[in-house]
């Protein structure tokens, strides 16, 4: 007994210093065998989330293990320990999925956050865990962003339906914070998971004006329109995600996507140039070919040579644009003001800035490469520009 009562003494602070796995090893003995009174389970239950944390992020199964303890204790709650032991199972989540993407030939131990929901007890969500913190001059999200993207990341991979607690919570998180892309993609995700398709495209519609650079919200918003319905529209919501910037090795799903929907519009040509290129990445990375590769493949006459789309793309692009800002008022401004770049930002390529002026004088700042527009245009050029939230969204030359 006196070993017991000194290790409760000394575990918390053993525990913080970097020794939690130890300290926990030592102390779950006495609470599987009964011998730990109840008022000791709050020191455990901090013992434990300091274990969460320093445990190597590959370790799933033993992680879920002290999960499952933690969540048998009584402890306070709702309470900053309940709290910080929801990030755990967020990050646990997050590694799990890691761990099973670079083992997809064996089936590695899985977490899922859908289930832990229910017993965690969403009713536990303190007001800290809605505030956004800041990091030097970076706002980070909140552990309830955090959760709702795990959550909702784990629906779309299993097409279950969310509790409706869940769907309460989403829908509180967009009041506080409106024009955050990722709540309003996380809730469009839902409409889908609800098969609920106009909902869930006027959602993206709002992701996009307020995110419009982020080509996997351009993708998304292409999965919502069917080559059944559309397919010029479908091809162009998916030519402007891989236009968007990003990385070209995230992109090989776009470009399938593509092939696939030349297919269907009976253009094997341009599909074959689509595989082409993902088969140029596939192989640059040494990665295998996933099965949709093969699946539009075998839909290609034997010797197609590769035809590159860029022209039809070129034609139909204008489509994309009009699916997401025809519903924004649209007004005529002149350049009223040309700034030069003052030098590298943030790893960024400077650029040229203008102000325009509509009739009623009120000014805008704008960048014009980013809408295409050669940037050393002369001063009185006319734009046609949208406005979302008082900033251009989109501009053309008339």
């Amino acid at each position: 007994m006196e070993n017991f009562e000194r290790l409760m003494e000394e575990g918390f602070g053993r525990a913080k210093g970097g020794d939690a796995l130890k300290v926990y090893g030592e102390m779950l003995p006495y609470y599987q065998n009964g011998e730990m009174p109840v008022n000791k389970h709050y020191t455990f239950g901090w013992v434990i989330y300091y274990a969460l944390h320093q445990s190597p992020e590959h370790d799933i199964a033993g992680r879920k293990r002290m999960l499952s303890v933690y969540l048998k204790l009584s402890v306070p709650r709702p309470h900053k320990l309940h709290s910080m032991v929801l990030t755990e199972a967020i990050r646990l989540y997050k590694h799990s999925c890691e761990v099973a993407f670079t083992n997809r030939n064996c089936k590695p131990e899985s977490f899922s956050i859908v289930n832990f929901a229910p017993f965690w007890d969403l009713k536990n969500l303190r007001p800290g865990d809605w505030r956004r913190k800041e990091h030097g001059e970076k706002l980070l999200s909140s552990t309830v962003e955090k959760f709702l993207t795990a959550y909702v990341d784990e629906l779309e991979s299993t097409r279950q339906q969310p509790a409706p607690e869940v769907v309460e919570i989403l829908d509180e998180a967009l009041k506080m914070y409106p024009d955050t892309d990722a709540l309003l993609s996380q809730r469009a995700q839902i409409h889908i998971v609800a098969g609920e398709t106009e909902a869930a495209r006027a959602m993206m519609r709002k992701a996009l004006l307020n995110a419009p650079r982020k080509f996997f919200l351009w993708s998304r918003m292409a999965s919502l329109v069917s080559p059944e319905e559309s397919v010029c529209l479908h091809v162009a919501l998916l030519y402007k995600a891989l236009s968007m910037p990003g990385q070209d090795q995230f992109k090989g799903r776009v470009r399938l996507n593509l092939a696939k929907a030349w297919i269907h519009a009976g253009r094997p040509g341009e599909a074959q140039h689509e595989l082409d290129r993902v088969a140029e990445l596939y192989k640059a990375n040494s990665w295998h070919l996933p099965r949709l590769y093969e699946e539009v493949r075998g839909k290609i006459p034997e010797g197609t040579i590769g035809a590159d789309p860029s022209p039809l793309y070129r034609k139909v692009e204008h489509l994309a644009d009009e699916e997401v800002y025809s519903a924004l008022p649209q007004i005529t401004v002149r350049k009223t003001y040309h700034k030069n770049p003052t030098g590298q930002q943030r790893g960024f390529k400077p650029t040229a800035a203008w102000r325009v002026t509509d009739d009623a004088g009120n000014n805008y700042w704008l960048n014009p490469s980013r809408f295409g527009i050669d940037p050393n245009l002369p001063t009185g050029t006319l734009l046609k520009i949208r406005i979302y939230n008082g900033k251009p969204v989109h501009a053309t030359e008339p």
